[in-house]
């Protein structure tokens, strides 16, 4: 059986009545020791973002177990709506949305005139100011806005749906504040990378974090296998042969611009090593 982390509790706290509810419900779980901590699990990927929600008021003294008729999880009222699975992923939501302000950014005129404030380099003209002189004045945000910046709407879609799919399994498995973390690292990461490689600030997109995505989930299910991070393995070969396609520079014949591989790989050597670093679990 694969036993899917839904909450840690503190190993002191009596978990009993709130077992007896759950399994009232129908529900399978268990509680088990972890990391020092009482680990409930649950069997069904369907009821995880439901049972979180009710587990957090329940940590909050929010819920009363004796009033409470029923969790209502998604396996047990229907496939939730776009909306609703949006609701439960707001990490992803505010990367996506704002990858498309990014684009806006960078395609529109009204754009253009802000958008010397998101390069790796801020600019005037075409004259680009030395980074050091920018982080000296505490811009230090332009080692990770680049990766909202898109090219076309080609590349913000593309980048989107990644982050849709591999982006919603990981803030689901590790909590949203411990995803916006793994955001900002390998961003960094993928943006410092291109910058070293291409010595150029003229580059963008969420790109290096889904390879940083592509980079964890491979490294977590040799490491820790879980399901919520069980992608079919031809999607991870595929992705690391686009990566290998797109450094002959084969790709740049059809593309305007180039591809940025350095951040690619950046974000993916970023993603192995936070995967491996994290490979005895998240405590939430």
């Amino acid at each position: 059986m694969n036993w899917i982390a839904v909450k840690y509790f503190p190993l002191e706290q009596d978990l009993s009545a709130l077992s007896n509810h759950l399994r009232e419900r129908g529900l399978q779980h268990r509680i088990a020791e972890e990391n020092g901590q009482q680990c409930l699990a649950v069997l069904d990927n369907a009821v995880v973002p439901a049972l979180q929600k009710f587990l957090d008021q329940y940590a909050q003294g929010q819920v009363d177990l004796h009033s409470v008729s029923t969790i209502s999880p998604p396996a047990e009222s229907g496939v939730p709506t776009l909306i609703e699975q949006a609701a439960q992923v707001p990490v992803v939501i505010f990367l996506i949305v704002f990858s498309a302000v990014g684009a806006l950014l960078v395609e529109t005129v009204a754009g253009k005139a802000w958008l010397h404030y998101f390069t790796f380099q801020d600019f005037t003209g075409s004259t680009y100011i030395p980074l050091s002189d920018s982080l000296a004045r505490g811009e230090i945000w332009r080692l990770l806005t680049p990766a909202f910046l898109h090219f076309g709407i080609f590349h913000v879609l593309f980048n989107s749906l990644w982050m849709w799919d591999l982006g919603r399994r990981l803030e689901f498995l590790v909590g949203r504040w411990h995803f916006l973390l793994f955001f900002a690292i390998t961003a960094v990461a993928a943006n410092v990378a291109q910058y070293l490689w291409s010595g150029s600030a003229n580059f963008g997109g969420m790109s290096g974090v889904v390879y940083a995505l592509v980079g964890f989930i491979a490294v977590r299910q040799r490491l820790a296998p879980h399901p919520l991070v069980d992608v079919p393995p031809a999607l991870i070969g595929f992705m690391l042969f686009w990566l290998v396609l797109c450094m002959t520079g084969a790709v740049d014949f059809f593309i305007s611009g180039s591809v940025a591989n350095a951040a690619h790989v950046g974000g993916l050597v970023a993603g192995c090593v936070y995967a491996f670093l994290t490979k005895n679990g998240y405590r939430r």
